[in-house]
């Protein structure tokens, strides 16, 4: 990779904290027990139940796609549905995993700025209910917080959601991988956005924050704790060395680093978005509310951007572009942003 350009193409593309490497060969130290049998992902788990101040059960597991895919397997049947926003993720971004591996039905909801409204999800409900027996019956409620576009429900919008689940016999399942980011932005903890939203299952990030391939699965509701140990290995997700894995989320949680790092990474992209605002010619296509950046720029300024900044064009019929800052987004990338830009705008548009 070029070492020369910023690296804005996703928090997927950064490297690891050093502090997670470091946790990673302390761990790597004599024998340990395979299958998650060790200590350190009972500690892991231990630390994870503390921060949600809840019994919930906790899996680790490598990938972020397979927490969804393992927690919507948990909470549907193959006649059953699972309701998400028209962006969300497991529609779009995820080759279909939870049609094909679930064996359920995906509803798209409409959405605004990322998110959707119990007003979109009663609509989408009735009609999916008006045929009864010929038609899914929807079971779950999946949001992502933050949105694909970084918008951030707030906990009043949560709870408002959590209310319609509960009236309508809804699970609610949570992709929180970016959860963190989140809980910066509205400057609460993490248990309470779970709270508000009364989450049955989460699909807990990390690697997008600084962990080396490690996500997990909380399952808060214990209705669906049943079978949840023999799914792990039959959906992929038990790892033989489950402590490299484990081992990361312990300076995560106990040092509180994930604060540290989804606050920098938050920081860097209100920087970001501010000398968007401030060129000429760009314009933010929704609220920078954590560290993804959207924004619409003259079609000939795109492959210009692209040339100095590792960077992905999300809508070509807008003209848009996505940044994403992360924990390792410096202040010499920031400086090199509004450079880049200045001389940007001066080409033609």
């Amino acid at each position: 990779m070029e070492q020369n350009k910023i690296c804005l193409a996703s928090d997927n593309w950064t490297p690891a904290h050093p502090l997670i490497i470091k946790s990673v060969t302390e761990a790597n130290e004599g024998y340990a027990p395979a299958y998650g049998s060790d200590a350190w992902t009972e500690e892991a788990g231990n630390l994870i139940q503390k921060v949600f101040k809840s019994t919930c059960k906790v899996f680790v597991v490598p990938t972020g796609t397979g927490a969804n895919v393992f927690a919507l397997r948990l909470c549907s049947k193959a006649y059953e549905s699972v309701m998400c926003a028209d962006i969300a993720h497991i529609h779009y971004q995820e080759t279909g995993a939870a049609e094909a591996l679930v064996g359920c039905k995906l509803l798209t909801v409409p959405s605004q700025e990322g998110k959707i409204t119990p007003t979109e999800v009663i609509k989408k409900l009735k009609k999916e209910r008006a045929f009864g027996k010929h038609s899914t019956s929807p079971r779950v409620l999946s949001i992502t917080q933050p949105t694909e576009v970084g918008t951030v429900y707030t906990l009043e919008q949560l709870r408002a959601l959590a209310k319609l689940c509960k009236q309508e016999n809804l699970l609610l399942h949570m992709d929180g991988s970016r959860l963190y980011n989140a809980a910066v932005s509205l400057n609460v903890s993490l248990s309470e956005i779970v709270e508000a939203a009364q989450v049955d299952i989460l699909a807990l990030g990390g690697t997008k924050n600084g962990l080396m391939g490690a996500e997990s699965l909380v399952i808060f509701n214990e209705h669906l704790q049943d079978g949840s140990d023999h799914l792990h290995k039959q959906m992929l997700q038990l790892l033989s060395k489950m402590r490299y894995l484990s081992a990361q989320y312990i300076p995560f949680f106990k040092d509180n680093l994930w604060h540290t790092l989804a606050t920098q990474a938050n920081q860097k992209a209100q920087e970001i978005a501010s000398i968007i605002t401030s060129t000429p010619g760009l314009s933010l296509s929704y609220p920078v509310e954590t560290n993804q950046i959207f924004f619409t720029a003259p079609a000939s300024w795109i492959p210009l951007i692209q040339e100095k900044v590792f960077c992905f064009p999300w809508d070509a019929e807008k003209n848009e572009v996505r940044f994403i800052a992360s924990w390792s987004t410096s202040e010499q990338d920031i400086q090199e942003i509004r450079s880049i830009f200045s001389e940007v705008s001066k080409y033609p548009k």
